[in-house]
Parts: C-alpha cells; sequence; structure tokens
C-alpha cells in the first residue's frame, strides 16, 4: 500500500519550486524601486500618506520645471544663432550694395570724364578746322603777294632799274613776314597733356646724342646725363632712369609744330627708350616713337638737332 504525502508536506514542496524557478528582476524594476525606496528614504518619519504625496508632487514639478527651463534655453540659444546668421547675410548682402553702389559712381564719373574728353576734342578739332583753314587764307594771300611782286619785279626789270628790283625784294620779304608772321616750333610738350587719340603710327630708330648736353627735338628739350650703367633720360619735363638694357616708357604727350605761322604737324606721341650704353663718347638710345599721326621725312630731317645721329631701325 503506497502512502500519500501529507498537506504539510505538500506545501514545503510548492515552496522550494516556486523559489527554484524565481525569475530576475528588471533593470527598470529594479530602479523603480530604488527611486522609491530614495524617496521613502528622503521623506522625513511620521509623515501622513497626503503630505508623502504632496512632497513628490512638488518634486516632480520642480523636475518638470527645469526640463521647460532647459528647453526654453535651448530654443534660446538656436534663434540667437539663427539671428547671428541673418545679421551675418544682411551685413554682406548691404556691403555688396554699397559695393556695387560704389562702382555704379565710378562708372557714372568716368563717363561724365570721358564726355568731357570727347567735348574737348570736339572743340578742339573745330579749332583746328578753324586754324586749318586761316592757314590755307594766308598761304593764298602770299601766294598772290609773291605773284605780284614777281609780276613788279618782271615789270622792273625790263626797265633795267636794279634799284628797283632790290626795293621789291625787300617789300616782298616784308609782305611775307607780315603775312605769314614768323618761323617757329611750337610743342605743347611742357604744357599740353595728349589729346587720347590712338597712337597707330610706330617707328624705331638708334639714336647717338651727346651726354650731359641738352638738344631739342622740333622744340621739345632732350637731354641725358650718364652715371656707370645707367642714364637719366629727360624729355621737355618728364624724367626717367634708366638702366643698362632697360625700357621705360614716357608719358604720352602732344605736339604741335609751325612753320611760317602754319601749322605743319600735330599729333599725339610717346616715346620707349632703351639705354644701350656709350658709343663713340656718345649715348646710344634706341628709342620706338609712336604717333597719332605719321611723320613725313623731309620734317623728321628739319625736327633732328646738331650732333645728333638718328639711324632708322
Amino acid at each position: 500500500m503506497v502512502k500519500l504525502p501529507d498537506k504539510k508536506s505538500l506545501e514545503g514542496l510548492s515552496k522550494k519550486v516556486g523559489e527554484a524557478v524565481k525569475l530576475p528582476e528588471k533593470p527598470e524594476d529594479k530602479e523603480i524601486a530604488e527611486t522609491n525606496d530614495s524617496q521613502t528614504a528622503s521623506v522625513p518619519n511620521g509623515l501622513s500618506e497626503e503630505e508623502i504625496n504632496k512632497i513628490r508632487e512638488e518634486e516632480r514639478k520642480k523636475i518638470e520645471q527645469e526640463r521647460i527651463e532647459k528647453e526654453k534655453a535651448e530654443k534660446a540659444k538656436k534663434y540667437e544663432e539663427i539671428e547671428a546668421e541673418k545679421r551675418k547675410e544682411e551685413e554682406r548682402i548691404l556691403e555688396e550694395r554699397k559695393k556695387q553702389e560704389e562702382l555704379e559712381k565710378l562708372e557714372k564719373e568716368r563717363q561724365a570724364e570721358e564726355a568731357i574728353k570727347e567735348k574737348e576734342r570736339e572743340e578742339w578739332k573745330k579749332e583746328e578746322e578753324r586754324k586749318k583753314t586761316e592757314d590755307e587764307k594766308k598761304r593764298q594771300e602770299i601766294e598772290k603777294e609773291i605773284l605780284r611782286k614777281q609780276k613788279e619785279e618782271a615789270k622792273a626789270a625790263k626797265k633795267g632799274g636794279h634799284l628797283v628790283r632790290n626795293i621789291g625784294i625787300v617789300v616782298l620779304l616784308i609782305a611775307v613776314i607780315l603775312v605769314a608772321g614768323y618761323i617757329s616750333l611750337i610743342t605743347g610738350n611742357d604744357n599740353i597733356e595728349a589729346y587720347g587719340y590712338p597712337l597707330s603710327y610706330s617707328a624705331q630708330y638708334d639714336v647717338l646724342m651727346p651726354d650731359s648736353k641738352e638738344v631739342s627735338f622740333g622744340g621739345i628739350p632732350v637731354s641725358a646725363v650718364t652715371s656707370g650703367d645707367s642714364t637719366i633720360l629727360k624729355i621737355g619735363n618728364d624724367r626717367q632712369s634708366i638702366n643698362k638694357g632697360e625700357t621705360k616708357t614716357f608719358q604720352p604727350k602732344h605736339i604741335t609744330i609751325k612753320m611760317f605761322g602754319m601749322s605743319v604737324y600735330d599729333s599725339d606721341y610717346q616715346v620707349t627708350a632703351t639705354y644701350r650704353g656709350i658709343v663713340t663718347n656718345r649715348i646710344d638710345l634706341l628709342m620706338t616713337i609712336k604717333t597719332s599721326a605719321p611723320i613725313q621725312q623731309w620734317l623728321a630731317k628739319i625736327m633732328t638737332p646738331g650732333g645728333v645721329a638718328i639711324t632708322p631701325v
């Protein structure tokens, strides 16, 4: 006969089985328990349940308020960063606008200056046309006067009057001088800047000129003083120091050459000079002359001063 376990034995066995299969606690459950234990430990003894709940509610509100304030601070910081970026962008746009306005202002000034120069050119053209007309009129008057005097001289020659012939020649010379004026070479090198005409003509020359002596090219004073391997070249009022083998370009100028009171050459010009050294006690310069009007060969010969040798290159 089998003996069944009694009630007490069964209860003991159930307890052992329950302890054997008991599951471990979850981390969050443990954390909640620790928090509750901490809150319970922080609550003074002798408080009622209502007072304990009130303290816990105040703690919860305090934590919530801190969270809200933290979020507000983060939002304010982000807003400030956005505003700073906006201000930076506005400053950049404003700076670009100022630059654009400055460029527009400079462009207007340039256009106004160009308009003034264009007006001056037009006035100069009109003045030149007027001068040419006057010069042509003077030339015709001179030709008429010469023809008249030649006729008078021919008549006097037929009569055999040498005295009359000589008087006629003197009268002719006086008339020519009175009508045509005097022979002059006038340049605008010192006072007249270039009119801005295109320098379409160019010629290159090898120039030998005396050292430390001023010479005149068509009325333009030119001098060169050598020291060692360099020379100081002065054209008009423009002075440049040039080392041997070095090239310097002078500022454009304007020149007007008149003979017998009539303009025979009128042009903008620019000189570029290279110092080559000393040749037979003279300064050797390679000069490039750019002009707005071509220089005639006969005029170039007249403009060449004594003691200077010019050879086209």
